[in-house]
């Protein structure tokens, strides 16, 4: 029997994006929620990544393949095993945006990264829905 993945920490750091995001709407004139906004991003685009390396090393045949694997190819199984909803060339733009939040602050990029964070929440929230039914498929 695989194990199953503990999936509560990816579930809280959607969910705080999720409420920066709401936050955002409300007023997006507001740096300091804008701020939030990009580093909620940040941890949930980091745990998303690891849980969907996590998991692929889970149904391997060679987990050790798994942690070999570009990230170009670690999203594109993702994507063949549908606990991803968009492929690489959606990604590498949240892999981009990701880079550019660690790289210094910069007021138009951060507006940018902001306004296509709906989208990232979105992916992320598939890709925890998705763990969510293969971890209930376990039992």
């Amino acid at each position: 029997m695989q194990e199953k993945l503990d999936l509560s920490v990816l579930a809280r750091a959607i969910a705080t994006l999720k409420v920066a995001l709401d936050e955002y709407q409300k007023d997006p004139s507001n740096e300091f929620v804008r701020d939030s906004c990009i580093q909620r991003f940040e941890y949930s685009y980091d745990l998303s990544t690891k849980m969907i390396r996590r998991y692929l090393s889970l149904v391997a045949a060679n987990p050790g393949e798994v942690q070999e694997m570009s990230f170009q190819s670690l999203i594109r199984e993702a994507y063949t095993l549908g606990i991803v909803e968009n492929s690489w060339d959606q990604w590498w733009e949240y892999r981009d945006n990701r880079n550019k939040t660690s790289h210094g602050y910069n007021r138009d990029t951060a507006i940018e990264i902001v306004e296509g964070l709906p989208r990232f929440y979105q992916e992320a929230d598939f890709l925890l829905q998705a763990l969510t039914e293969k971890n209930e498929d376990q039992v």
